[in-house]
């Protein structure tokens, strides 16, 4: 796994209990196994958000299942670096697993 902060970040919200997909250029690194990701990108579910914040808040962020539900597309400032949490219907993924856990990686779409 490397120094990579949104991967470390990727996987403790996960062994929080957060339920989301990894999407953009750290979807990528994981799918694929390069690239140069600045933040973390996750899709999560409406559902899925309550679980979400209350990881964050573990992790001392600042997040609330109102701003998320009502924004849809938040940036979270984090001790791991900027996390971008977008509410909306989770799209396909496989898994992968980094550091004994399971992320959900969104798969590539074809062009």
């Amino acid at each position: 796994m490397g120094d990579r902060r949104e991967l470390l970040l990727a996987v403790e919200l996960t062994r929080l209990g957060a339920g989301f997909v990894v999407v953009g250029g750290t979807a990528r690194l994981l799918r694929q196994g390069y690239g140069d990701p600045h933040d973390l990108d996750v899709v999560v579910a409406d559902c899925d958000v309550t679980g979400l914040v209350a990881a964050l808040r573990l992790l001392g962020a600042t997040a609330t299942d109102e701003a998320l539900r009502r924004c849809r597309d938040v940036r979270v400032d984090t001790a791991w670096g900027p996390l971008d949490v977008f509410v909306a219907r989770r799209p396909v993924a496989l898994t992968v697993r980094v550091d004994g856990v399971d992320l959900a990686v969104a798969v590539e779409r074809a062009a």
